[in-house]
């Protein structure tokens, strides 16, 4: 029988997942953390292009994902050089109704 490693087969997808817990964005407003790392470009159930966000929270590290475009447009004007860095994830609301995102102060 063939073994999948002979067929030749390269998968492309290079991607990191972090392999840490996920904690919802929620649990982590208005609470200081520290980002560590992010990916863009993640595709989840929700849609594509979201971030992947590794973060350290109470000591401990977490992920979490977003689609947030004040988060996702921080993050990618943030060096790699600048990482890790200290931030509050604050919410806004907009329009009426149950508009809501985050942001990065």
């Amino acid at each position: 029988m063939t073994r999948f490693s002979d067929l030749g087969i390269d998968i492309k997808d290079n991607k990191n997942i972090f392999q840490v817990p996920v904690i919802s964005i929620s649990e982590i407003i208005n609470c200081e953390i520290e980002i560590i790392d992010f990916e863009p470009g993640i595709k989840t159930k929700y849609g594509d292009d979201r971030f992947i966000v590794k973060i350290k929270y109470e000591g401990k590290e977490r992920k979490f994902f977003t689609n947030a475009a004040p988060i996702k447009e921080a993050l990618e004007k943030v060096s790699r050089s600048d990482f890790p860095f200290i931030t509050i994830i604050k919410q806004k609301s907009f329009g009426s109704g149950s508009g809501k995102t985050f942001q990065l102060t």
